[in-house]
């Protein structure tokens, strides 16, 4: 039930990866401009960092399942819509219900996951979970060169569609074997359980964790396709290729950070040591002066080091959930602070490139924000370890 819920991700992942490789045909197609095609591919982010609190309440209340549900017919429904776009209009608005859709499912699925699972098992299958944005983004990236010439853009759209369909159809003839949330109370006061989320220091840190990671993680791979094209001399082909397999060697880190977990290692230390891996690989990808496998492992260190820090806050969402009942919630607050992340990434690379005069100055910016992240999961370590001498004093 774990992999099933897993996939879902997954397919929904694939709709956020389909947009970026296929800009060029479809620009040239729908005559888009090019603040429209940026619109294309960051519609997902803005949705997410502006409502993902509210979509977990909205699973809290309404059902994780039949937001989980709900999340994959409005993709199927909306991906299909704008496989048949006659103009840039029309597709942006379907991106639009996309977006809400992969929203859906994103903060119902981990409290499924939950609920699937006994509780000494609960951070590795979390850990798992995180792997299903690299996992989706890396397979449409890979895919696209030899996709994209044989089907088109509408046609990768109408495949991502009938992907969503499928598993929609899957998930709905074992929905009866999807639990509940872990309890069966469920938030009632909206503004009470919005309260209660961002007045808790532990899913303020976990959403903080989240988006000083993905400032770092989209700005670099963002921009690491133009980098190794325009500087290293790189096809567009390979470049992709490359790019995908740094994406792909994040997962690796995700599960060693669910292992560590289940093992009993802090989770300060698990999001400490994703920190430093990315502050440390950071200079090997930019600088000018290495060779081509010094960069590749300074790419690999950075992806698979990075994985564990996603895979530390996931695990984390139920432990600092104020509340069972709100743990939805909580994990759209570190959704929404991933997605702030994801927007703030690539403009502040470009900015911090351009402006310290090229792209060797570029890391300045991974290693401020790994030094944030070092802070604030060192800070929810000692929060998690306070609780646990709490809890003892209370037993003793």
């Amino acid at each position: 039930m774990v992999l099933l819920l897993v996939g879902a991700g997954v397919v929904a992942a694939l709709h956020v990866g389909k947009a970026p490789p296929a800009l060029p045909p479809l620009r040239a197609d729908l005559a888009m401009s090019l603040t429209a095609s940026g619109w294309c591919v960051s519609l997902f982010n803005v949705i997410a960092a502006a409502l993902g609190m509210l979509a977990g309440l909205a699973a809290d209340r309404a059902g994780h399942r039949r937001l989980m549900l709900t999340g994959l017919g409005a993709m199927t429904a909306a991906s299909l819509a704008g496989s048949l776009a006659p103009d840039a209009e029309w597709l942006l608005v379907s991106r639009v219900v996309e977006g809400s859709g992969f929203l859906c499912v994103v903060v119902a699925a981990p409290t499924l996951i939950l609920a699937a699972t006994a509780e000494r098992d609960r951070r590795l299958a979390l850990g798992l979970w995180s792997t299903y944005l690299p996992a989706g983004a890396a397979l449409m990236l890979a895919g696209a060169p030899w996709l994209l010439p044989q089907l088109g853009w509408r046609g990768v759209w109408a495949g991502t569609a009938a992907a969503s369909l499928a598993y929609l159809v899957g998930l709905a003839l074992v929905a009866g074997r999807l639990r509940s949330a872990p309890s069966p109370t469920r938030a009632r006061n909206a503004v009470g359980a919005v309260a209660s989320t961002v007045g808790a220091p532990g899913p303020v840190l976990l959403g903080l964790c989240f988006g000083l990671y993905t400032v770092q993680w989209m700005a670099v791979i963002g921009f690491l396709p133009t980098y190794l094209a325009e500087q290293r001399g790189h096809g567009p082909a390979m470049a992709a290729l490359v790019t995908a397999a740094v994406v792909a060697v994040n997962i690796p880190g995700n599960i060693l950070a669910g292992w560590l977990l289940h093992r009993g290692v802090g989770r300060g230390a698990v999001i400490g040591a994703g920190a430093c891996g990315m502050a440390v690989a950071a200079p090997f990808i930019f600088g000018g002066h290495e060779s081509e496998a010094w960069r590749l492992a300074g790419c690999a260190m950075f992806s698979c080091l990075g994985g564990m820090v996603p895979a530390g806050v996931l695990a984390g969402v139920p432990r600092h959930a104020p509340r069972p009942e709100l743990t939805a919630t909580t994990n759209g607050l570190a959704v929404q602070g991933s997605n702030l992340g994801n927007l703030a990434g690539p403009p502040a690379l470009a900015a911090v490139a351009s402006g310290a005069g090229g792209w060797t100055d570029a890391p300045l910016l991974t290693i401020a924000a790994a030094g944030g992240l070092l802070v604030a999961g060192l800070a929810l370590g000692r929060r998690e370890r306070a609780a646990r001498r709490s809890r003892r004093d209370e037993e003793t």
